[in-house]
């Protein structure tokens, strides 16, 4: 993970934290980011509710792949809304490499995700 962000805010160490988990592919680290009724949705897939859930969901995406990496290029805040960007870099299975832009819009509540929406298309894995 690597921020190339020029402005930081008050919530790039959230960013930070955040991603670096998911870069490790730690469902369990990456829980600790989010509310217990935390909504998360990836792409066009359905939203998915609960803590738990989604914990379990990212642990079965990150059996899909070998690894991943994202470079954020900018994280902006207004309130409890935290948006980034950049890139994600995801090697598959068979070491074939795959990378896309994407977006995140986070919506915080007592400093945890309970709102956490990435727009990315991976249908090229």
């Amino acid at each position: 993970m690597q921020i190339t962000a020029k402005d930081t805010n008050a919530h790039t160490a959230l960013i930070d934290g955040l991603y670096t988990a998911v870069d490790a592919m730690n469902a369990e680290a990456v829980a600790s980011f989010l509310t217990d009724d935390v909504i998360f949705r990836l792409g066009n897939f359905d939203a998915i509710s609960g803590r738990k859930p989604v914990e379990d969901a990212n642990a079965s995406f990150f059996t899909t792949i070998s690894a991943m990496s994202h470079t954020i290029t900018g994280i902006w805040s207004s309130g409890d809304a935290v948006f980034c960007e950049g890139s994600v870099h995801y090697t598959r299975k068979d070491q074939s490499e795959h990378k896309v832009p994407f977006a995140t819009r986070l919506g915080l509540r007592g400093g945890k995700i309970a709102d956490y929406n990435v727009y990315a298309d991976i249908s090229g894995l």
